[in-house]
């Protein structure tokens, strides 16, 4: 007879699956929505950006919740758990919160999100993990929450649980949006990898390279940091570091992505830095799994695992669009934002563009007031990933 753990252990890996093949094939997040709905004990289950509506770029997968248009319309600015997650500074990226924790049940039921909206859902519990915050994902948060009627209230237990899935969220969402073109749809062959800019690599199971796309070639041409060493066998290759103590962490990092330990996962933004013998900024690279179920086929092998290599070097484009859309920034606020994320100091800035360096601290602080971001590290960060690229 299967023991309480194996069979707790053979769910877990069963969603966990379904998760990975997500990130190569949407197709499969409404039913990972239900199992994960139904492994917690929860009534509803939601994997979505809380700010951003599909015609923006967003997205919303469902299970058995039906009224979030009118979330969207009425009750997105009276989100009492969400304005309480803020404050605690509890908004970031791997947290896990249950509605206990950051209200009391009083301030809850006295509050317009639950007497005009969730109480006629039956909703009042909620469990949500932060997927992905807005510095992690082109500046769009994605949140996994589940709802309880509120005289169920969601265990410590489930939290754990939840807490345990959410790593392996954020590498299939974060290869989804990665693999995404302008009109968001999916690049799900190798010839379509090999049309992306960004820098692409596939693991096959034994963690050797068994692909690389034409942006991760160039970079990888220079051998200023990274090479590709030959084996016995043709067209596969071992990803290696000019630094050994480099080649262990990458090393492990392969063997995480290819073999994954589905009770101890590393969040997919919580990337490598791959040192540069130029002494130029490090390349970072990003790992995850991919499922049996996708269409990387090489050599009648299918990949098992996929990185992504940036070069932060490269200058940098903003999506322009994005920004003005999100937040609001003024043309003269949007140069000096493309000028800040590519390194120029305040004097540089203000030469370039013809105007005082006061006006250029004038300008730096309203984009801190529209990004609600207080350091140049994070503001740096957010648009990193608000690139056009």
């Amino acid at each position: 007879m299967i023991s309480n753990e194996n069979a707790a252990l053979a769910e877990f890996s069963e969603i966990v699956e379904m998760v990975y093949q997500g990130a190569t094939n949407i197709d499969v997040w409404p039913v990972v929505a239900q199992k994960i709905c139904n492994w917690l004990g929860a009534k509803t289950c939601l994997i979505f950006t809380p700010q951003f509506p599909a015609e923006q770029g967003g997205f919303a997968i469902t299970y058995q919740f039906n009224a979030l248009n009118l979330y969207d319309t009425k009750f997105n600015a009276h989100n009492i758990w969400e304005m309480r997650a803020y404050e605690r500074g509890l908004l970031a990226t791997g947290s896990v919160m249950r509605d206990q924790d950051l209200v009391t049940d009083q301030e809850f039921l006295d509050s317009v999100l639950y007497k005009q909206y969730l109480v006629h859902l039956n909703l009042g519990r909620m469990v949500a993990g932060i997927v992905f915050d807005p510095r992690d994902n082109e500046g769009k948060a994605v949140v996994c929450v589940c709802h309880q009627p509120f005289d169920a209230p969601f265990t410590q237990a489930e939290s754990e649980k939840l807490k345990l899935l959410v790593p392996h969220l954020s590498r299939a969402l974060g290869v989804m949006f990665k693999l995404r073109d302008a009109e968001f749809k999916l690049a799900s062959s190798l010839r379509a990898l090999n049309s992306l800019s960004r820098g692409i690599v596939l693991f096959n199971a034994l963690g050797q390279v068994c692909y690389v796309n034409e942006s991760a070639k160039t970079l990888i041409e220079h051998n200023d940091g990274l090479r590709l060493k030959p084996t016995d066998k043709k067209d596969i290759w071992q990803l290696q570091a000019s630094n050994s103590k480099i080649q262990l962490l990458l090393d492990d990092a392969i063997s995480e992505a290819v073999e994954p330990n589905v009770y101890n996962t590393r969040h997919f933004s919580q990337a490598l830095n791959v040192e540069r013998p130029s002494g130029k900024s490090p390349y970072i690279l990003s790992f995850s799994t991919l499922s049996d179920h996708h269409e990387f086929e090489v050599y009648e092998h299918l990949a098992s695992a996929i990185a992504f290599i940036y070069d932060v070097e490269k200058p940098v484009q903003l999506n322009n669009a994005l920004l003005e859309a999100t937040y609001q920034m003024s043309k003269k606020e949007l140069k000096v934002a493309h000028l800040v994320v590519n390194g120029y100091s305040l004097e540089k800035s203000a030469k370039l563009l013809d105007v005082t360096e006061n006006t250029i601290k004038t300008h730096l602080k309203n984009i801190h007031i529209k990004t609600k971001i207080n350091s140049r590290a994070k503001l740096v960060k957010l648009l990193m990933t608000l690139s056009s690229d």
